[in-house]
């Protein structure tokens, strides 16, 4: 970049005037909001069982637009207890789950004539835009492996705070009516709560030209200074036909210093909120990401490994090719990144098959 544009884009800028404004009061009348401390006996409030999933490609065959993927769900348990000197501590209560899932996203009909029912609908779903992504297929099949892990985690605990990563809403293409009413049946019977906490969001629900995450943080983080939760009307959401809704949903902030306000959906029936919040709002302490719970940081992290990982996942998949008998040729050939490039260096991989 030459210094003479920049300094004429400058310039240019100083046209504008900026300033710094004060957001106007937005109506907000229709919102209810409530403020509200951390439970008094910390000790006794429900563990928190977490749930969060994410995939990587391995292998891409665009030729037969077919692509070999490993997705991975973890599942993490924690209770929050407190010492006479008023610190919080975060219990794991037993070791993180993993669970992998290894299979293809193709559009070939042939290879999705033997694949299960759900990649056919996801498959349908991504072949109906303009262009077929195939990343829309594999985030597809990936909410619906998190949905599952779900039912089974509701099934098997009780007296717990279920949390999943992103809202409670579903795709109604995708059909998801049976697991979910059959997760938010398993927790009417043992007693849990189902939370949906999404990390992002790019809604407009204020009516405002900023996305809710920002206008959040620059008009509510001033006028509610302290732990405070915003209820969403359900009217904001009865115009969308693309979705199904799965509970109520909110705005939060659990922790005084939370960078940002998060988007909270509970899917259990529940008379008053608050109890529910303060107790997400105690294992929201973790000053690395303060007002985010630790038991979905933790998933997070333990998820995303398979992308932080995936030369090794390569080179595994690569090593089980050969002993099935395939050769250098049959693997390399077509092989490429998912954006076409070819996959990786020819030697290394070259190396691993002639170990």
């Amino acid at each position: 970049m030459k210094d003479k544009d920049i300094e004429n884009i400058i310039e240019l800028l100083k046209l504008s005037e900026f300033k710094e404004e004060k957001p106007e009061t937005p109506d907000i009348s229709n919102f209810e909001i409530t403020e509200f401390e951390l439970p008094e006996h910390i000790n006794n409030i429900y563990p928190i069982i977490s749930v969060d999933g994410s995939f990587s490609f391995l292998f891409s065959f665009l030729g037969t637009e077919t692509w070999i993927v490993l997705f991975r769900i973890a599942v993490t348990e924690y209770k929050v207890l407190k010492n006479r000197e008023r610190d919080i501590y975060y219990i794991m209560n037993s070791p993180p789950k993993v669970y992998d899932h290894l299979n293809l996203i193709s559009f070939n009909p042939k290879v999705l004539a033997n694949q299960p029912p759900i990649y056919i609908k996801a498959t349908e779903i991504a072949a109906n835009l303009m262009e077929r992504v195939p990343q829309i297929v594999a985030s597809n099949i990936l909410s619906y492996l998190e949905d599952r892990t779900l039912e089974t985690m509701t099934e098997n605990y009780k007296n717990c705070i279920i949390l999943k990563d992103g809202a409670l809403l579903t795709f109604k293409a995708l059909d998801r009516d049976t697991i979910y009413k059959k997760i938010l049946m398993n927790c009417r019977m043992n007693n849990n709560f189902l939370v949906g906490i999404s990390k992002s969001t790019s809604s407009h629900i204020f009516h405002d030209l900023y996305t809710d995450d920002y206008f959040l943080k620059i008009y509510f983080n001033k006028k509610y200074p302290n732990l405070t939760y915003i209820s969403i009307p359900k009217e904001e959401f009865e115009a969308q036909k693309k979705f199904d809704i799965w509970g109520d949903a909110y705005y939060a902030k659990l922790h005084k210093e939370a960078s940002k306000w998060f988007r909270i959906d509970i899917g259990t029936d529940i008379a008053d909120p608050t109890t529910l919040f303060s107790s997400l709002a105690a294992y929201s302490m973790v000053q690395l990401i303060p007002g985010y719970p630790i038991g979905l940081l933790e998933a997070h992290k333990i998820a995303k490994s398979v992308r932080d990982l995936k030369e090794n996942y390569e080179m595994e998949l690569i090593k089980h090719f050969k002993e099935l008998g395939l050769q250098a040729k049959d693997i390399l050939d077509g092989a490429v990144d998912i954006n076409g490039r070819q996959f990786r260096s020819f030697h290394e991989i070259l190396d691993q098959l002639s170990r």
